[in-house]
């Protein structure tokens, strides 16, 4: 899978190192679970979906879609 540039600074600063996107059935890059980020990232996360009403379940951050 080749990762985009903006995509490949973002994968580096909240992803554990060895870790990447989850993808979709047609190798489309979809999200990044929960346990592919760092600790802080994901303190970051809970506290953003917890004082910002969700539409979705804060399991895994959602990528805007191409």
């Amino acid at each position: 899978m080749q990762v985009q540039p903006e995509e490949e600074a973002i994968v580096q600063l909240l992803c554990i190192p060895g870790q990447d996107f989850s993808c979709a059935t047609a190798k489309r890059q979809v999200r990044i679970m929960r346990t592919n980020i760092t600790t802080l990232t994901q303190i970051w996360m809970t506290l953003l979906l917890s004082n910002i009403p969700s539409n979705d379940h804060n399991a895994d951050l959602p990528l805007g879609k191409y």
